[in-house]
C-alpha cells in the first residue's frame, strides 16, 4: 500500500515537472511541426576558434565555415574564423603544409571574416605582412572570443 501511495505521488511530481505529455508524444509532436527546411532560424551570428597547426584540424574548421554557409536552414549575418595558437599558420601563404589559401578567399568572398591573435603571430615570429590578404591581427584571441560572445555570437571549437 505504502509502495502504490509512493509511486502515485512521483508520478504526479513528474507531472508538475516536466507536464503532463510522455516525452514520446512531445517528440511525435516535435516531428509534427519542424521539418530542416521550414524551421525558423534567426540570422546567426557564429565565431569558428581554430587553434590547432595541424593541417587535418584547419581543413576542418574552414569545412565548418563552409558547410554553415552552406546550410540553407541557418541564416548567417556574420561568421568569424579566429585562430590563435599555431592556428594562425592556416593565414600564412602556401607551403606543403598548407594549402588553404584558396579556401580562405573563397570564403572571404562569402563574407567571413578571418581574425589572428597578435599574441600568436609574435611567439610564432609571423608578422601582419606574412598574413593573407584580408586576415584582421586582434590583440589576444582569447580576448575577441570573450568580446565575441558578449555580443551574442554562437562559438564553435574546431579541433
Amino acid at each position: 500500500m505504502w509502495r502504490r501511495s509512493f509511486v502515485s505521488a512521483a508520478g504526479a511530481f513528474g507531472t508538475l515537472l516536466f507536464g503532463s505529455e510522455s516525452v514520446r508524444g512531445t517528440a511525435d509532436r516535435f516531428d509534427e511541426r519542424t521539418d530542416a527546411c521550414s524551421r525558423p532560424s534567426p540570422p546567426s551570428k557564429t565565431v569558428i576558434h581554430l587553434s590547432s597547426g595541424e593541417s587535418p584540424a584547419q581543413e576542418h574548421a574552414l569545412l565548418n565555415a563552409k558547410n554553415l554557409l552552406d546550410d540553407e536552414t541557418v541564416p548567417v549575418k556574420d561568421l568569424v574564423l579566429l585562430a590563435n595558437g599555431k592556428g594562425i599558420l592556416v593565414y600564412t601563404p602556401p607551403t606543403d603544409d598548407n594549402e588553404f589559401a584558396d579556401r580562405i578567399a573563397s570564403l572571404q568572398e562569402r563574407g567571413v571574416t578571418f581574425r589572428a591573435c597578435e599574441n600568436a603571430m609574435e611567439m610564432l615570429n609571423v608578422t601582419e605582412d606574412d598574413l593573407l590578404p584580408g586576415v584582421e591581427p586582434v590583440p589576444s584571441g582569447v580576448g575577441e572570443l570573450a568580446r565575441l560572445q558578449e555580443l551574442n555570437y554562437g562559438y564553435i571549437k574546431a579541433p
